[in-house]
């Protein structure tokens, strides 16, 4: 069912729910599959995004590099690293999603100006990665995984509420 993703996929019930823990997933990962990728990534965009593991899975994986850089807010992107730029839209308004006791997430950023868990962007400045069907990936940067974080950080920023710095996980290929 899984297709060329089966390999990066955590273990599965017959009913096709997710069976594996982070912890083990990211460790069997690790030794068995991606031994260069962070913990942190396994479990954030790997194990958490099982579903959607097959919209970036064409790149090679195993040719990724990660470096987790602090930057300043200026430096981070906004809607134009989206795929989908209407999306971020839809999220940016932090405090109102804050004020739903479930959203935890908005309520942390809302707090503490910055996100849990740094997104991850690919660099393509030089537009040279695309879709397989040719469309370009967003550049310079790319947003691979975080997008309801950067929507909220996007939403920090217009109400003056963003943390002068933040933690991103720059994906090189």
């Amino acid at each position: 069912m899984w297709g060329e993703t089966s390999k990066y996929q955590p273990f599965r019930d017959s009913d096709e729910r997710v069976i594996e823990d982070e912890e083990s997933y990211a460790r069997r990962m690790k030794a068995d599959v991606l031994p260069d990728w962070p913990k942190e990534v396994l479990i954030e965009w790997l194990h958490r995004h099982a579903d959607f593991i097959w919209k970036y899975v064409y790149l090679g994986f195993e040719t990724f590099s990660f470096s987790n850089e602090r930057w300043p807010l200026e430096k981070i992107p906004s809607r134009e690293a989206f795929d989908d730029e209407e999306f971020c839209d839809a999220f940016s308004n932090v405090e109102e999603r804050a004020s739903d006791p479930y959203d935890w997430l908005a309520q942390h950023m809302l707090e503490q100006g910055t996100w849990n868990t740094p997104i991850i962007l690919l660099q393509n400045e030089r537009g040279q990665h695309t879709f397989p069907g040719g469309e370009p990936l967003k550049r310079p940067f790319h947003l691979l995984e975080g997008h309801r974080r950067l929507s909220f950080l996007n939403g920090l920023r217009k109400i003056g509420k963003a943390f002068p710095y933040h933690d991103v996980w720059v994906v090189r290929i």
